[in-house]
């Protein structure tokens, strides 16, 4: 299977007919003509707003009542999904936002994905299914939301916040936000919750906890992001585990990983495209049972270490001796690092570790083993990419054996042979200050871990909790769980607002703080959601503030190899509308706090500077070179279009060069060699048994889907893409289908009667979805898309348990289980065809 590099992402973005036709949904329209870009539209750089892959995009504007000035360039083409009709300073635009066809870079020439061929119509407009926005700050009062004012809203946040933390301190006051949506947003965030508030009930969207997504890479001296997409490409074997590569990056397979013809080895327990791009590219599919990748990896390790195919220069060159692992601090390196000798001896002293044996823990044949192990020894130039489906698992020990096999044969520290992550959300997180983990109660031993802010709420210990740009609690484990508390503490627990804090139009502050204090002191909690659309979330809120997003400020951030570019503002926010980081600032300042008087996004993203300073995200030597040339850090970015610059930059005279490559010299340790970390099943097998299904219940894993992308709250609001895709999927083994009678187009429900709540009691969790028959899918493992839904009852997270990996504080997302029943034909049954995957 040969791709033309943009065979597989055009078609399907390029308007609503041809949509159409590569989704297989009905056509019913055919596309208006589209407008003329006259030759002086103004023209920005941007970048996609989704994946990790960040491809490069031009935003183009015009007047709607501006005439073109010349005849129009024919190559100046677009699809109708790349349009939109939006205000820009107040009077409508033509909007176009459409792949920089320059680039040479990401993209290269302007491929892009399906996601990214409709970034247009991410911008609110009056005319189109983004009119829903928030545009006014909203307070609950009655059980309704109503419109408050921005000076209101500002003061009722700030008021409660100070009488959380004066009268219950800082470890009743928690933030929850997104750890991607652009340096200026994130550096305000994390200001004033560790430099001002100093809390640590604080965590990103998808954790429950600061921590690592990949300890082991961390502690063996690896950054998760140290390579160059040329070098996937210079690879020679590509061990691909846990990800569903084309389906949630596609132009980092299509444009870099297929083009360089490496072998992939993939790990997954659906044969997905990539899987079977593998097959028929000289390649393996390893079609694992979910959650025994240590088992896996130990096993490939054993076959080269008894064979002799370890690359031996390396690892005396640039692993670490007994001496160099004495220098490092973290817990986890004290713990399990070792050195070469140390982790031969455990590699070949452990009966798991055969290849024969590990078949059985797998479900991998012994011999796929083994051929895995031909293929990926030296003198080979093989790299290894881990993703969710590796790391939301059994977090620690897979990620310690997932790297301690890459090291084994020369992989990490040079061209084309590289260790990291496919990756997920693109690098938006600068700190404003440094995570209060020594007020942490949570241990590893004697060892500090990060709060567990969703076991920490659903204890009742906090007061007040500021949800900023995430789907808490739906993204979480044990989500039904965690959202019935989180209702009780807000909507049924102490007195609630009422219409009488109303003086006229506008709230009366003082009397609604009143009854806020007065929840919070009968053990309730205020709620605060900040986001660009209602959710499910929203019905808990007692305020919402409304969030300005992509295109709508100019924001700054890295994706997935470090290439720092400007998000440029392209229209106007909905209504009132403001950046993340105007409305903390605000806030802070009501609050009493110093130092967040920024006049615009420009001031934090020179003043965070001196945070990236010294890690993969530094941009100091850009600030430095802006301010000698007379104008801003933002303008000079700007300036450098959709290539960007790579970090960490580094000053070349009056140039700036970035860097490729992190690790050609030195490991992230302080002897910078690299450590092996151990990964031992022997610590997994008890922790499996638990999760593992019993009597006739089936895994429930989750995957990706390429036209989809996270909750969905841009893709309900594209027609083309929710009529694609209108309900959760259930793949199903065709056996276990029978079995349960179950065909394809049926609904089905999934029901685990013993999930573990965050305390580790067992409750009752159900979902619905509509099963796709397929012998993709492993026997015994069923797969549903991530986070569909949960407004409907289809996001399945609710059946994964709210207990964390203990070493680090990470949901085992992809270890879910439930008993399916099948519960009657669906209203899609006669077109299943739109939900077919992207599979050969």
């Amino acid at each position: 299977m040969k791709f033309n590099r943009r065979q597989l992402g055009i078609a399907a973005a390029a308007g609503t007919t041809a949509a159409c036709a590569a989704t297989g949904a009905p056509s019913t329209e055919v596309a208006a003509p589209l407008a003329v870009i006259p030759p002086n539209a103004k023209r920005v750089p941007t970048a996609c707003d989704y994946c990790i892959v960040g491809c490069g995009y031009e935003a183009i504007t015009w007047p709607v009542d501006d005439a073109p000035s010349a005849e129009p360039d024919p190559a100046d083409w677009y699809a109708p999904a790349m349009h939109t009709i939006a205000d820009v300073d107040g009077r409508p635009h033509h909007v176009v936002v459409r792949p920089d066809k320059s680039s040479k870079v990401v993209n290269v020439a302007g491929d892009f994905s399906v996601r990214g061929g409709t970034l247009a119509q991410k911008l609110y407009s009056k005319d189109r299914e983004t009119r829903d926005r928030l545009t006014m700050p909203l307070l609950r009062v009655d059980g309704a939301l109503r419109e408050i004012s921005w000076d209101a809203a500002l003061a009722i946040n700030a008021q409660i916040s100070r009488y959380v933390l004066d009268r219950y301190g800082e470890m009743s006051w928690g933030m929850k936000h997104y750890s991607y949506q652009y340096y200026e947003n994130t550096y305000a965030l994390t200001k004033l919750a560790f430099d001002a508030v100093k809390t640590p009930v604080w965590a990103v969207h998808d954790k429950p906890a600061e921590t690592s997504d990949t300890p082991g890479l961390s502690a063996a001296g690896v950054y998760a992001f140290n390579s160059s997409y040329q070098d996937w490409r210079d690879s020679e074997v590509i061990f691909v585990s846990g990800v569903s590569l084309y389906d949630a990056k596609s132009i980092l397979f299509q444009d870099w990983v297929a083009p360089g013809g490496a072998k992939l080895i993939v790990v997954n327990p659906r044969r997905d495209l990539t899987a079977s791009y593998a097959i028929e590219n000289g390649g393996l599919h390893l079609q694992l049972i979910p959650g025994t990748d240590t088992a896996l990896h130990n096993a490939i390790a054993r076959e080269i270490i008894e064979n002799g195919w370890e690359d031996s220069a390396f690892i005396a060159a640039r692993t670490a001796n007994t001496e160099d692992i004495a220098l490092e601090t973290s817990f986890r390196v004290e713990e399990w690092g070792q050195t070469y000798d140390e982790y031969r001896a455990f590699i070949l002293g452990r009966d798991e570790h055969r290849p024969e044996s590990a078949a059985q823990i797998t479900g991998v044949p012994a011999e796929a083993i083994r051929q895995a192990a031909r293929m990926l020894a030296a003198p080979a130039k093989s790299s290894f990419m881990l993703e969710k489906g590796n790391y939301w698992s059994h977090n620690v020990d897979n990620t310690c054996s997932f790297v301690s096999l890459g090291l084994l044969v020369g992989a990490g520290g040079s061209p084309g042979r590289v260790i990291g992550r496919a990756g997920g959300h693109q690098r938006g997180m600068i700190k404003g200050g440094s995570y209060p983990i020594e007020k942490s109660p949570d241990k590893y031993g004697e060892h500090p871990l990060g709060l567990n802010v969703d076991r920490w709420v659903t204890e009742g210990r906090v007061r007040f909790m500021w949800v900023v740009g995430t789907t808490w609690c739906a993204a979480m484990g044990a989500s039904k769980h965690l959202a019935e508390v989180i209702e009780i503490l807000t909507r049924h627990t102490g007195p609630q607002l009422s219409n009488a804090v109303f003086d006229g139009a506008d709230v009366n502050v003082d009397a609604a703080v009143d009854v806020l204090k007065a929840k919070v002191d009968a053990l309730g909690m205020v709620l605060v959601q900040q986001e660009i659309y209602e959710n499910p979330l929203s019905e808990l809120a007692d305020l919402i503030l409304p969030a300005a997003a992509w295109g709508e400020a100019d924001f700054t951030r890295m994706q997935g190899e470090r290439r720092l570019r400007m998000y440029s503002r392209i229209a106007d926010a909905p209504g009132e509308a403001k950046p993340d980081w105007w409305i903390v600032a605000e806030t802070a300042k009501r609050m009493g706090y110093e130092g967040f008087d920024w006049a615009d996004g420009n001031a934090i993203f020179e003043e965070a500077a001196a945070a990236s300073a010294g890690s993969a995200h530094d941009y100091v030597a850009l600030v430095e070179l802006a301010k000698e040339r007379g104008t801003s850090g933002h303008e000079y970015l700007r300036s450098l279009g959709t290539e960007g610059v790579q970090c960490p930059i580094v000053r070349d005279g009056d140039r700036l060069v970035g860097t490729p490559r992190l690790h050609d010299e030195r490991f992230s340790t302080k002897s910078g060699r690299a450590i092996f970390m151990k990964g031992s099943w022997e610590r997994v097998a008890p922790v499996q048994a638990t999760l593992a299904p019993v009597g006739d219940e089936l895994w429930v894993t989750n995957m990706r889907v390429n036209r989809l992308w996270q909750s969905l709250a841009d893709d309900r609001r594209i027609p083309q893409r929710i009529d694609r895709y209108p309900a959760n999927v259930l793949e199903i083994h065709p056996d276990d289908a029978a079995a349960r009678n179950i065909e394809t187009g049926d609904w089905v429900l999934l029901e685990n009667e013993n999930v573990l709540n965050h305390q580790g009691q067992p409750h009752t969790a159900r979902v619905r979805a509509v099963a796709l028959v397929t012998d993709a899918i492993r026997r015994g493992v069923t797969s549903t898309y991530f986070n569909y839904r949960a407004d409907i009852d289809q996001s399945a997270n609710c059946l994964t348990s709210g207990q964390v990996d203990p070493m680090s504080p990470v949901y085992r997302y992809k270890l879910g289980k439930a008993r399916v029943t099948a519960v009657g034909p669906s209203e899609y049954k006669a077109s299943m065809v739109r939900f077919a995957p992207n599979r050969v």
